[in-house]
């Protein structure tokens, strides 16, 4: 199997992880909630992280780590409004839209890219983002309340993605992705645990099904999927793998009606597939 066919392996397993993810997600904050399922998945991807560091023999990353744990803290605490903000988004609107809206990270990376990077913008770039728009009033056009709110969240929920994104490049640039990947795992974790105490929103009565449901999350949709992506940037182009990536949220879809018998609505299908090709768009355009 050459490069450019483990490229695609991974891309597409990955874009798996990532697509069934917000399922996951439903499925446990249908019993418990936001707060809770955010402690319980980020310390199961942390644990893995450190495993994953020990058993591959790379402690150096460790001290990577503590080196940079400024820098790295502030990541994880950008991904903690964020990944909070998302799971609230998915609770309110379903993971089927929370998973196209989510989309708009890349939206935002590409206008950060132009303010704060002075990066060159194009005519088909303005394009994908017009049409990614679109996409939104169209998601968006239905329970106007419930809707928006819910659009709302999850469109801020991208820009503090959006965000992350500008910081790792132009912050951390230096320092291996995968070691970036485990040390905000693990201060996502401890600030959403202060969080969730302090609010007294931590649940400690929680089912068996709850931690068989996190643990399937954490393992898909924060390990694996990150753990895919990362060797197939190692192998592939980046705006290619981008470009099937954004098959994601019809993977969510797919899921949703097969484990969640949730069927997508006209809206979702119509109005998410206008944001998938302005996402499209932009992608393929960066690798240019």
């Amino acid at each position: 199997m050459n490069n450019k066919q483990k490229g695609i392996l991974y891309s597409i397993l990955a874009s798996l992880m990532f697509g069934i993810n917000p399922v996951f997600a439903k499925l446990v904050i249908d019993l418990t909630n936001v707060e809770t399922m955010n402690v319980l998945w980020t310390i199961i991807s942390s644990i893995l992280f450190v495993f994953l560091f020990v058993f591959s023999k790379k402690t150096e990353y460790f001290k990577i780590i503590i080196k940079n744990w400024k820098k790295v803290a502030l990541i994880g605490l950008i991904v903690t409004i964020g990944s909070l903000l998302y799971t609230y988004g998915i609770l309110y609107s379903g993971p089927t839209n929370a998973a196209f809206l989510i989309q708009f990270t890349t939206v935002f990376t590409i206008l950060f890219g132009i303010i704060f990077l002075k990066e060159r913008f194009t005519k088909l770039e303005g394009l994908g983002i017009l049409i990614a728009v679109f996409g939104v009033f169209f998601l968006a056009y239905g329970n106007i309340e419930i809707e928006i709110l819910s659009t709302l969240i999850l469109l801020i929920a991208s820009l503090f993605f959006a965000l992350e994104n500008l910081l790792e490049k132009v912050y951390v640039k230096n320092i291996n992705p995968l070691t970036l990947a485990g040390g905000r795992s693990i201060f996502i974790f401890l600030f959403i645990f202060a969080y969730s105490i302090l609010s007294g929103r931590l649940e400690t009565n929680i089912s068996s099904v709850v931690f068989f449901y996190a643990i399937l999350g954490s393992i898909t949709g924060v390990f694996l999927s990150f753990v895919l992506f990362f060797k197939a940037l190692k192998v592939f182009e980046i705006s290619k793998s981008m470009t099937i990536r954004t098959t994601e949220p019809f993977l969510t879809a797919i899921f949703s009606f097969i484990i969640l018998s949730l069927i997508p609505t006209v809206n979702q299908l119509f109005g998410g597939m206008l944001i998938v090709i302005g996402i499209a768009i932009l992608s393929l355009t960066k690798g240019k």
